[in-house]
């Protein structure tokens, strides 16, 4: 994926999948707004396109492990 800036959040996510990663919405606290979740993810344009027409500002949820290959570690620190 090309390091260019993308001007809304559907562009970014039709990037993604353009780019052979699967995308899903997600609402402001990160919970998808899709039923099945990371399972709903897709790379279909026309499924993204539909999704961010509906959610126009959705965060974009990517799937993590055996679906795409990707790993992440998220470090939560305890304040208390």
């Amino acid at each position: 994926m090309s390091n260019t800036s993308t001007s809304s959040p559907r562009e970014a996510a039709l990037a993604y999948a353009a780019a052979g990663i699967p995308v899903f919405p997600c609402k402001p606290d990160k919970r998808p707004f899709v039923s099945g979740g990371f399972k709903s993810a897709t790379n279909d344009p026309a499924k993204i396109a539909e999704h961010w027409a509906r959610w126009p500002d959705a965060l974009i949820g990517v799937p993590t492990g055996e679906a795409t290959g990707l790993l992440v570690l998220d470090l939560d620190i305890d304040r208390d």
